[in-house]
Parts: C-alpha cells; sequence; structure tokens
C-alpha cells in the first residue's frame, strides 16, 4: 500500500511509491509553508543528470540558495585496478585512481548530457537549470581531494537531512531501489552540515552551465553537415594507411588506392568507376604490382582486345609491369573455362587477383565471356576482384546488380547497412523509376564496394595535384567545357505530324488510341487484371517510339517496320491459337539503344489463350497495326536532302571547320581542332548522318578539308569497309596512343552511337555534336567525358547540343504524359504507388532532367563542370574528402564535442523539413522528415545527405516554426526508425523472395540426391537454389530443368553444373536485429531545412 508523503520522511527506498523526488517534495513544501525566510539546501552527490532536478526544481523554486557539491565515487573493489610494477605508489597511486575517476565521471557526465531526449520537457527542464545557475541560484562545486561516496540532501539551519544511497539524478530520486534515512536531531544535523561546509571549502568551482549550454548554441550549419561526415565515415579514415606504390600515384589517386585495399579485404572485389580520364589504369596497376611483386601471387588483367594492344600495353612496358594479360574474347575461349582453347599462361586455380578493364562489358550476365569469369573466380580461398569501368550503369541499374554479382559473396552480405537483400534493393531502386540510370538510392550499396570520384571532385579537393601525361610530370588541369545550343523545326517536313503522333500515343485526356495490346495482353484476361510487368512494358515502349521519332525519320521508320512485322507474327500466332508474351519487363529500364530496344520487343513463351477474350484483342492489335502503319508511311517521306535536322548538323561542320581554319596554328593544330564527334543513341540514325554527310562532302567546298576522312561506328562494329579499331585509331591517334598499324590520322568527323564510350582517350578533338535530345542527361557527361580529359591539347571543349526548338515543349510534356499515364496505370491494377515506374520520385528525377534539358538548351555547361554528379555523388569520396579536409584543419575537437541533439538550419533544395542523424549503439541512421506530412520520409543515405551538403561559411537558416516543429519531426523520424528496425528483427521478414522455378529444383534436388552427392554437397546446392535470383537467371534454369520432364538423378546433376557455372552462392540468412525501445534511439544532430527561394 502506498503511504502519502509526510513532512519529516525517514525512510526512503523508492519502491511502492515511496521516491526520494515525493519526499523531499512533501518536505521542501512543508518548510515553505511553515518558515518565514526559505530555507537553503545544499546537496551532495556523485552524480547529476538535469532530468532528475527537473522533478523537483518546482520545490527547490521556494527555498533560498542551492548547492550542489559533485565529486568521484570510489571504485568498487572488483573493478579497482591491481597495482604493477611502475605504477606510483601509496597516496600518489590513490591521487592517481582519483584522477581516472574524475575523468571518467565528466565523461560519463557528457555521454549522459548527449543522451539527453530531444523533447520538449527535457529541454524546459535544461533551460530551468541554466536560469537556476545564470542567476545564483544555484552553485555547484566539484570535491577532488578524495574519493565522495556520501549522498545528502540538507535541508540547512537545523532543518533536517536526507542522507543515503541516491545520487541527484531522475534514476536515484524515482527508479533504483535506494536506501534513504530522515534526520531531524539537532545534534545530527549540525554535524551534517558542518562536513557538507568543510568539503564546500576545500571543493573548487565547476561550470556545469558549459556542460548544458552546448545544447543551444546557435552552430554553423557546416559544423553539424561535418559531424554527421564523422559518425559515418571517421572509423574508416583512422584506418587509412601510408602509401607504399611505385607507380607515381598522385595523392588523389593513393586515397584511392587506399580506399580500394579496403574494400577488397572486406567483399574480395571492387568496383572501381572513377570519372573517365582519372588514372583508373593507375589504380589497378599498382594493386596488381603489388599482388605480383610484393605477395609474390599470380594476377591476371582481362581488358578489351584494342585496349590490351594498345594502351596496357604502352602501360605495362612504361612501369616494367610483368601482367599476364588476356582479351575477352579469349577469356571466354579459354578451355579451363569452358572454351576451346588454352589461353591463360596458368591453372585457374592459380590466380590471386583478377582485374578487369571496361567490365560494364560484362554487365550481361548471359555471354560467355561472363560465364567464363565466373568460372575462373571460383575456388577457395576466394580469388580477389577489382572491376573497372567509368560507366558502371549503361541500359539499367540491373548492369550494377550484374557486376556486383561477379564478387558479392551472397544476398545478405550487406545486412549490416540495413540491406537484408541485395536483389530485392534493386528490385526497389528499379522500380521506383524504371527511367532513372542514376544509382542514388543504392548510395550505401555503392559506398560500400566502390571508389568514384569524378572530375569535380578532383578540381575542389586536389587542385594542385600532378598526373603522369605521357613521359612527364603535369598539374592536373582539366579544358572549360562549352555548350552550343541549336535549334529546327520539325514542321518543315512533316506538318502537323507531331500533334497527331502525340494524340495517338500520349493524349493529355483519354486513353490512347494506340493501345499497345500487343504488348499487354493481360488486359484482355476475362475477370483479370492487367499485369504490372506489361503494363511498365508499354510506358517503356511508347517512350522508346518518342525517343526514335525525335531521333531522325528513318529510326523511326524502320522502328514501325519492325513492330508491324511483330504485330503480323502475334496476329498468325493468334490465329494459331497460341499467344505470345514477353517476360524481360522485370530487368528492362530505359530504351534508348538498340540493344535494349531489340530485347524489349523479343518474343516470350507461347501460353494457352483459352482464358483471353481473343475477338477482342485481335481487334486492337490490328488497330494498333494500322496505326503504326500510318505513320510509317508519313515517316519514310522524309528525304536527307529536306531533312532540317541534318541541314542543321551540316552548317555546323562548316562553322567547325572555318573556326579551325581561322584560329588553327599549325597543320596538326588545325585538324585537331576539326576533329568533331557525332553522338546518336541509334544505329539507324548513325547510317542516317553518315550517308548524307558522304554526298554532301563530295559537293559543299565547306566541307571539302572532310572529303575522304569521315568513318561511323555502329553496334560494335565499324562500318562502310572500315574496322572499328581503324575508326577510332584513325580519328585519334596520338591520344589513343594508336599501336603500330594503327598510327595514320585518316578521320577527321566520327559518328557513333554510345557504343563509343569504352575507355577510349579521344581528347585529341574538342568537339562533340549530340544529335538527339538528351532525354538523360547523364548520357552525354559520358560522351563529354570522351574529350574532356586530363592531358587535353584543347584549352576549351564544346558540346552542340541540336534540339527541335517548336516540338521541344511539346516533346518534353508528352513523356512526362507518358510516365504519368504509367504510374497511374500501375495505380489502377493495385499497386503500391512507389513499386513500378512513374511514381513521385520519378517525376521528380525527371523534373530534374527537365531543368537539366533546359539549361543545356541555355548553353549551360554547369553538368560537364561538375561532371553530372555535384553534391549527389554516386558514393561516398566527396563526403569522405570533406571530412579528411577538415580534420587537417584542425576541426575535429570541435566537431567531436558537439552535444547531443546539436541542431542548426539551412536554406536550400526544394523541400522544407529536418534532417536527423540518429544512433542506435553505433548503428548511424540517417532521416529527412519532409515539413509536408503527406511527403514519405526519407531514408536513404544519399537522399538525406544531399539534403544538407554545405560548404564552410554556409548562412544559419533557423525560422521559428522550424525550430519548433523540431520536435514532432523528430518524433516522426524516431518511430520511422524503430519501425523499419523492429521489421528486420523478425526473422520471417529476412527470408530470401524465391522464383517458383528455383523452388520446384531445390525440391526436385531434396528428393533426388545423386548417390556420389554427399547431404551436406546438396544441402549447400539447395541453399544457391533457394536465393533471390532474376528472371533471366529463371529463364536460364529452364534449359537444365522443367517441371514436367525432369529425369531423376540426371536432371540434379544438370542443376548442379548448372548452379556451379552460374557462380551461384548459397543463401545465408541475415542476423536479424536484436529488439529496441524508442529510448534505444539516440539524436546525435539535426538540421532545419528551409526550401531555397
Amino acid at each position: 500500500m502506498t503511504m502519502p508523503p509526510t513532512p519529516q520522511p525517514e525512510f526512503v527506498d523508492n519502491r511502492d511509491g515511496n521516491t526520494l523526488e515525493a519526499a523531499l517534495e512533501a518536505r521542501l513544501e512543508w518548510l515553505a509553508a511553515h518558515l518565514v525566510q526559505p530555507t537553503d539546501v545544499a546537496i551532495a552527490s556523485g552524480y547529476f543528470n538535469p532530468e532528475g532536478f527537473g522533478r523537483v526544481v518546482d520545490a527547490l523554486e521556494k527555498v533560498g540558495r542551492v548547492r550542489l557539491l559533485l565529486g568521484a565515487e570510489p571504485i568498487p573493489p572488483p573493478a579497482r585496478p591491481e597495482w604493477h610494477l611502475g605504477d606510483p605508489r601509496g597516496a600518489r597511486f590513490e591521487s592517481q585512481l582519483l584522477r581516472d575517476a574524475l575523468e571518467l565521471t565528466e565523461a560519463g557526465l557528457l555521454r549522459d548530457r548527449d543522451a539527453l531526449a530531444f523533447a520538449p520537457a527535457t529541454d524546459r527542464a535544461i533551460r530551468r537549470l541554466l536560469e537556476f545557475l545564470k542567476a545564483g541560484k544555484l552553485e555547484v562545486r566539484r570535491y577532488e581531494k578524495r574519493f565522495l561516496h556520501g549522498k545528502a540532501f540538507i535541508f540547512q539551519n537545523g532543518q533536517g537531512v536526507l542522507a543515503g544511497s541516491s545520487n541527484f539524478t531522475a534514476a536515484g530520486l524515482v527508479s533504483n531501489l535506494e536506501l534513504n534515512l530522515g534526520q531531524y536531531q539537532p545534534h545530527v544535523t549540525q554535524q551534517v552540515e558542518q562536513w557538507y561546509e568543510e568539503l564546500w571549502a576545500d571543493a573548487v568551482p565547476y561550470d556545469l552551465a558549459a556542460l548544458y549550454e552546448a545544447r543551444f548554441e546557435p552552430y554553423d550549419p557546416y559544423l553539424i553537415y561535418l559531424r554527421v561526415l564523422w559518425e559515418k565515415y571517421h572509423a574508416e579514415l583512422d584506418g587509412e594507411r601510408t602509401p607504399d606504390g611505385v607507380l607515381h600515384l598522385t595523392r588523389f589517386q593513393n586515397d584511392g588506392l587506399d580506399r580500394a585495399r579496403r574494400i577488397l579485404e572486406r567483399y574480395n572485389g571492387v568496383l572501381i568507376a572513377d570519372s573517365v580520364g582519372l588514372g583508373k589504369s593507375f589504380l589497378a596497376g599498382e594493386l596488381l604490382r603489388h599482388t605480383i611483386e610484393r605477395d609474390r601471387k599470380r594476377a591476371l588483367l582481362i581488358a578489351p582486345a584494342a585496349l590490351r594492344d594498345g594502351s596496357w600495353a604502352r602501360f605495362k612496358h612504361r612501369f616494367q609491369l610483368g601482367i599476364e594479360t588476356i582479351s575477352f574474347n579469349e577469356l571466354a575461349e579459354e578451355k579451363e573455362l569452358g572454351g576451346t582453347r588454352k589461353q591463360l599462361q596458368s591453372h585457374p586455380a592459380e590466380y590471386s587477383l583478377i582485374v578487369v578493364d571496361e567490365a560494364h562489358a560484362l554487365r550481361n550476365a548471359e555471354t560467355k565471356a561472363a560465364a567464363a569469369l565466373r568460372r575462373l573466380l571460383q575456388g577457395d580461398p576466394p580469388k580477389q576482384l577489382v572491376l573497372m569501368t567509368a560507366t558502371p550503369v549503361n541500359n539499367s541499374l540491373w548492369d550494377l546488380y550484374n557486376l556486383l554479382q561477379f564478387f558479392v559473396g551472397h544476398d545478405a552480405v550487406f545486412a549490416e547497412l540495413g540491406i537484408s537483400s541485395l536483389k530485392r534493393k534493386f528490385d526497389e531502386a528499379v522500380k521506383t523509376d524504371p527511367f532513372s540510370l542514376k544509382p542514388d538510392v543504392l548510395f550505401d550499396i555503392l559506398d560500400a564496394t566502390t571508389v568514384r570520384r569524378t572530375r569535380h571532385f578532383v578540381q575542389r579537393y586536389y587542385p594542385n595535384d600532378r598526373v603522369r601525361i605521357g613521359d612527364e610530370m603535369q598539374t592536373i588541369q582539366f579544358p572549360r567545357p562549352h555548350v552550343k545550343s541549336q535549334g529546327y523545326d520539325l514542321e518543315t517536313v512533316l506538318p502537323g505530324f507531331f500533334a497527331d503522333f502525340a494524340e495517338q500515343l500520349a493524349p493529355e485526356h483519354g486513353a490512347p488510341a494506340l493501345s499497345m495490346a500487343r504488348y499487354v495482353p493481360s488486359l484482355f484476361k476475362r475477370g483479370g487484371a492487367p499485369e504490372a510487368r506489361e503494363v511498365a512494358l508499354v510506358g517503356l515502349i511508347r517512350s522508346g517510339l518518342l525517343k526514335r521519332f525525335e531521333s531522325s525519320a528513318h529510326a523511326f521508320a524502320n522502328t514501325l517496320e519492325r513492330m508491324i512485322t511483330a504485330h503480323d507474327l502475334f496476329l498468325r500466332t493468334l490465329d494459331a491459337g497460341k499467344l505470345p508474351t514477353s517476360e524481360l519487363m522485370g530487368e528492362l529500364s530505359e530504351v534508348d539503344t538498340d540493344e535494349s530496344w531489340d530485347e524489349l520487343l523479343a518474343e516470350g513463351e507461347m501460353i494457352d489463350p483459352a482464358e483471353y477474350d481473343v475477338p477482342r484483342l485481335r481487334a486492337a492489335v490490328a488497330s494498333d497495326r494500322a496505326i503504326l502503319l500510318g505513320f510509317h508511311e508519313s515517316a519514310r517521306t522524309v528525304r536527307r536532302e529536306t531533312d532540317p535536322k541534318l541541314e542543321l548538323l551540316i552548317e555546323e561542320l562548316a562553322a567547325i571547320a572555318a573556326h579551325a581554319e581561322q584560329h588553327g596554328v599549325g597543320e596538326e593544330d588545325t585538324r585537331n581542332r576539326r576533329k568533331v564527334l557525332v553522338f546518336s543513341y541509334f544505329t539507324d540514325t548513325v547510317e542516317w548522318i553518315y550517308e548524307h554527310l558522304v554526298e554532301r562532302m563530295a559537293t559543299d567546298r565547306r566541307l571539302a578539308v572532310y572529303r575522304g576522312r569521315i568513318a561511323q561506328v555502329r553496334g560494335t562494329e565499324g562500318a562502310g569497309g572500315v574496322g572499328r579499331h581503324e575508326a577510332i585509331y584513325g580519328f585519334a591517334p596520338k591520344s589513343t596512343e594508336a599501336p603500330a598499324g594503327y598510327q595514320d590520322d585518316k578521320f577527321d568527323v566520327l559518328i557513333a552511337t554510345d557504343v563509343l564510350s569504352e575507355g577510349l582517350n579521344l581528347q585529341q578533338a574538342a568537339r562533340i555534336v549530340n544529335y538527339d535530345l538528351p532525354w538523360n542527361p547523364m548520357r552525354l557527361v559520358q560522351r563529354h567525358g570522351r574529350i574532356d580529359r586530363i592531358g587535353s591539347p584543347h584549352a576549351d571543349v564544346w558540346m552542340t547540343c541540336i534540339f527541335p526548338d517548336a516540338q521541344l515543349d511539346g516533346m518534353l510534356r508528352l513523356e512526362e504524359r507518358i510516365r504519368v499515364k504509367l504510374a497511374q496505370a500501375a495505380a489502377s491494377v493495385g499497386l503500391d504507388s512507389e513499386v513500378i515506374p512513374g511514381a513521385a520520385p520519378a517525376e521528380m528525377n525527371f523534373a530534374d532532367s527537365l531543368e537539366e534539358i533546359e539549361r543545356l538548351r541555355q548553353e549551360d555547361a554547369t553538368i560537364f563542370e561538375q561532371g553530372g554528379e555535384g553534391a549527389t555523388a554516386h558514393s561516398g569520396e566527396e563526403y569522405r574528402q570533406e571530412l579528411r579536409k577538415a580534420i587537417e584543419q584542425g576541426l575535429e575537437p570541435q566537431i567531436r564535442a558537439l552535444p547531443g541533439a546539436a541542431g542548426s538550419g539551412l536554406r536550400q533544395g526544394k523541400e522544407r523539413g529536418h534532417f536527423f542523424c540518429a544512433k542506435v549503439d553505433d548503428k548511424v541512421l540517417l532521416r529527412f522528415v519532409p515539413w509536408n506530412r503527406d511527403s514519405t520520409i526519407v531514408g536513404d543515405a544519399l537522399g538525406c545527405l544531399r539534403r544538407i551538403t554545405c560548404m564552410p561559411g554556409t548562412p544559419r537558416a533557423m525560422p521559428d516554426d522550424l525550430h519548433e516543429g523540431a520536435y514532432k519531426a523528430w518524433a516522426l523520424a524516431r518511430a520511422h526508425i524503430q519501425v523499419e528496425w523492429t521489421w528486420a528483427t523478425d526473422p520471417a521478414n529476412l527470408q530470401p523472395k524465391v522464383r517458383p522455378l528455383f523452388r520446384d529444383a531445390a525440391a526436385h534436388v531434396r528428393e533426388y540426391r545423386p548417390e556420389e552427392m554427399t547431404l551436406e554437397e546438396s544441402d549447400r546446392l539447395v541453399a544457391s537454389l533457394e536465393a533471390p535470383r532474376g528472371m533471366r537467371d529463371e529463364r536460364a534454369l529452364r534449359t537444365v530443368f522443367n517441371r514436367e520432364t525432369s529425369d531423376g538423378v540426371a536432371t540434379t546433376k544438370l542443376i548442379a553444373a548448372f548452379v556451379k557455372e552460374r557462380g551461384f552462392q548459397p543463401w545465408k540468412a541475415p542476423e536479424p536485429l536484436p529488439p529496441i525501445d524508442e529510448e534505444d534511439i539516440r539524436l546525435v544532430v539535426w538540421m532545419a531545412v528551409e526550401a531555397g527561394e
């Protein structure tokens, strides 16, 4: 039974409501009511926190002077350090222990301060504490002569004392099991007061106010930003090693080398994705040298044949490196790896390190070279793999996934980053916006596995570094980029066509006449709903048609021909009682390349149409065919001589040639100045351009210097009797360091698709013409990197962008409508808005592209200055270097001294809200809570960091409503963290999503285990099958396993061989997180973000 507190409490133990808090309040209230003069209070305590003060502050308001004496509690015997030789003896040893204890107590006060809740009640208590201290109502001293074990709450002038075990903390006042006794006899209280006064006289003033005032300081945004970076990266930077290489690496290359080594140690693989021209070869060369010369192990370099015989051959000769090098074709042909010829110098098991240059060539897991690499990497101990590419993402984010699969051991390898399934994370990333090639949402994965630096990064953080160019060291310099905008009008050749095309393809209101029924047959299922992948397929096809139309009438017409043929085949198949479908949607993205388009339109399996409304489906497909035929007939009316876009290109080439003649110094400089790279997305357009330019160069005197000096590269080959290598080396023999037999300067105009992005140094040229509308500006950045490189002989480089001026806004609105309608269609089939294309993030990403397109139209070259990245770097290199710079400048003490829940504010970006950096134990968690509560809380690292990225001197901005709203926003962020964390505590949520065929194959292996296969081997095979796999993997599995025709043990052997060939690893369950309460989520720092004006 709980007894009411008495005005003279004698026994307090914090049980059954008998708390020290209640006892103190009762005594102080009684004294205030019965004494004329306020009573002074003296408190002795080994520890203190504001929560304890806040519990009795109302009662303390009614007393006179309050004194608080702090000290260090004695060390319990079990924890007392033993004396060792060399330690001080006797009293000096005790003094050392006391000093250590005082330091620990100080550290504990700081730790507890930093763990205080970020809530209005807590801050009110702290502010009242500070008011007491500043007004002189509370005075604090610390006793430092001996350990202080006594705890007492003394009501002075003989009014009693409560003494016992309780410290002046919330726990001591309320929750700990304590024992405190009250004494009110004068002879006892006098002795206690005398004891206190003696200690007080020997104590020293202690600035408790400074400890807690720090929480409310108006910190600069930059310091808060640095603390976030420190929390994420300081442990990694602490472990950086001093480089010991011999390849004359620049400082930024040394930093990249160190990081690459650490990633290799952790994952046995690393992706080196530095922007073009930043010396990836030097990083790889040093890793190879270290393995061969220091570790005395075998290493292998795999590169395209042109690079093997060109730049890598010269690199090895220059630095005297004995590196075994083979091409991709040789890798695929290696007898030990499934081929027919001996290519390797040693057995595959003997290699310790594998380096792959231009690794994006292996992004398709189905190629022979990719299969051979998987076989090469098999074995124990695991080999280390270095993948080098400036463009890890080409057609889809799945390109990146496929590259990571070469060295990521299992699907849950990033569980410690909060990613329980790598496959599921990529599914979410692609479905959020399949049109995007920016892997921002995959920041945490890239940050863990990738070395990625950009031109902007190098210019900012390594402005005076030197790099070897040829045989000499030069200070890093980049040419100045410029953008030139040129416009044409489609109406001159196809009057009214675009308006009709847009209306048929994606009208502003209502359903489009062009239904694309051939690609969404599930829409015609009896009583069913359209399948998500088919809905997305149709959106991508509509977008692809628009892009081909804008590129050239020739590409558009050729595409329509192929589609009409596909429709005819569909109708014939339908009439035969079958229904062809496509299954590629799960892993397709942008369709602005010929490769992705052909894959998109590929025929799928044959299925029984009995469940479909065949007459209605046939009528819709026939109607679509008629519309496509009408488009095709119109497109074929455009001739080269009447194409305004081609004419504009002619004028641009004439202007470039004239400028080169006027400003060139000598024959070589003049020739280099007139060299032009012409890029198009599509092979058909490249052919269209090439044939017309050849004709015009023969007759147009302004283009006479180009006669016979034009070449094209379509797909992976050259054309017009000129091979790919001859075209590339003949265009830029000096900057590509062309090998013997290719050193003649033959070409000044080179027309190509984006396949030309393969590790080529084409900076001998200074001009690029971007023939197509830059739907994805990032592709222009990749193209621009061909000429905007360290070591360029040109002070300025130029990118000409051709725009359909009169129709540009209409085209962009049409593309936007396609995306929006895709989102609406996804919602109509019951899908979550973030699961399939067209979700809000996709619209926001396209809005970003629209802004970039407009800036290019206005001839703004910022995107090239920043390498297309700016603050939204694909890995954490920029953030790490920002932290390195701050530490070098001596800011680390200020960064570390920031109190828990320190905050600031800034004005930038488009979205108002609050950023929070929190920790659960040692795990750092970031959140951004939008001011608009209907918006989604952002939890990915890059999405959060980009909102607070700032510079020294960034002004602090903290509107009152954002300051007051921070508490509620933190409550939302903390709840969001707890929900996500709690989800990961349930093992059921961490189970893999296994495709049906793989599940059936696993069941087959369990039932039909060959006698020679051990139980352990069988379990490993099953675990490798019951793992998240892609649709391509499932299609490949069908070649060896069919549910209906499986042949017992023989099929199991085929499945085992398939799993080995694919390099599949057993699925390993991630460890569930331990359960937490909200109180376990500690706020480190926060930032109010006001939308920029």
